[in-house]
């Protein structure tokens, strides 16, 4: 090839033109590479995270109730008679042996003082009839009475004592009379509406004079279905009804809203299901000091395990599932990802209980689970709270 040189055509060899060729090409790949940066290395994939919370699961069920008095009492008139006084207040609370109704009693005195006078009456002629037995017995011993004639003293005294026994019945039945033209309140509680007024007739047949009702401590009644008896009485140990009514604490919530400040305890569970509902009836006694739960009031009731249970909590959304059982994927103090076998007992809203696998506190992986994998680097960010039980 001719290469001009200060005017002079110089021709070069053809291996030298071709050793410049190759020179060339590597000098300018050098140089390209040399003015280029380094390669830079990949960087570890985003996962967001949560802190595994320990919280108060204790289980839980509502149910309606309906509030019944644990005792309430009829008051009825024992005898007739008119009513002389009503000495207590419509509507106010009572206590037992207060007098209630008074029953005029002039009729019921005469009738015991005559049941006296007749008692009085008989134990003389029993007087008369044992003296006059011993007076035979003792003529007997000297031939002086015949035999028929002593049986018949004998018997004469035997008469005067069953007619002593009689009379003093009487007596008793009389002042029994006389006691219940007085009529005392038999329990503590609250008196309704008087059905008489004074100077009004009662009896035996003229129905409840009055009712009270005992409003501390009251109960409540609420069914349950029998399937809930039945996985409550599946857990450990298959307790009895009698263990499940001490391992659970029922609570009430007022027509209000306000929960009641008492707790109640669980005092009976029927032994039959009811074949038109399908539930057990169950009765809890709650103390009920302010009188603020009346018969009949509809409330509430929510029933809790005696004894709080703490458990982490993990979103259902972070939890996955391969043949050997449920895990999640955790994030280690040197941001590589951990798998860690879980065991949960239920299902909370958007949470699941962990029984065992983890303590709470550990940091767990809720999104971005196709960028990790266990061994692998990540680059953890905190998700929001409110995020976490909503995280996919």
């Amino acid at each position: 090839m001719p290469c001009l040189c200060g005017g002079q055509v110089l021709h070069v060899p053809r291996f030298a033109r071709r050793s410049a060729g190759w020179l060339f090409g590597i000098l300018s790949a050098a140089g390209v590479l040399l003015g280029l940066p380094a390669l830079a290395q990949t960087a570890p994939p985003v996962v967001g995270i949560v802190q595994v919370p320990v919280e108060e699961v204790s289980p839980s069920s509502e149910f309606v109730g309906r509030v019944e008095a644990v005792n309430a009492v009829d008051i009825r008139a024992r005898v007739e008679g008119f009513l002389e006084a009503r000495p207590f207040d419509e509507g106010q609370a009572v206590q037992q042996g207060q007098l209630l109704f008074i029953i005029e009693k002039a009729a019921y005195e005469i009738a015991l003082a005559a049941a006296q006078a007749g008692l009085a009456g008989a134990e003389a002629t029993l007087r008369d009839a044992e003296g006059r037995l011993e007076r035979n017995r003792e003529l007997s011993r000297t031939q002086t009475v015949s035999r028929a004639t002593l049986e018949e003293v004998q018997a004469a005294r035997d008469t005067a004592h069953a007619n002593v026994m009689a009379a003093e019945a009487s007596v008793r039945q009389a002042g029994l009379n006389l006691g219940y033209t007085s009529i005392p309140a038999p329990i503590t509680g609250r008196i309704g509406r008087s059905a008489f007024a004074v100077g009004a007739l009662v009896g035996p047949s003229s129905g409840s004079l009055a009712r009270i009702v005992q409003m501390d401590p009251i109960r409540v009644v609420f069914s349950v279905s029998d399937r809930t008896i039945l996985a409550l009485r599946s857990g450990p140990g298959e307790p009895s009804k009698e263990e499940l009514a001490a391992r659970f604490v029922p609570r009430l919530q007022l027509s209000t809203g306000d929960a009641y400040p008492f707790p109640g305890t669980i005092e009976f569970l029927g032994n039959e299901v009811d074949p038109q509902t399908g539930t057990v009836p169950v009765r809890a006694r709650f103390p009920n000091p302010q009188s603020i739960l009346v018969p009949g009031q509809f409330v509430t009731v929510s029933v809790g395990a005696a004894v709080s249970l703490s458990r982490p909590v993990v979103p259902a959304g972070a939890v996955q599932q391969d043949r050997q059982g449920k895990f999640v994927l955790l994030v280690g103090d040197d941001d590589r990802v951990e798998l860690r076998r879980i065991r949960v007992s239920r299902q909370v809203g958007q949470n699941w209980i962990v029984e065992e696998g983890l303590k709470g506190g550990e940091k767990l992986i809720a999104q971005g689970f196709q960028n990790a994998s266990p061994g692998a680097a990540v680059r953890p960010v905190g998700l929001a709270e409110d995020a976490a039980g909503a995280a996919p």
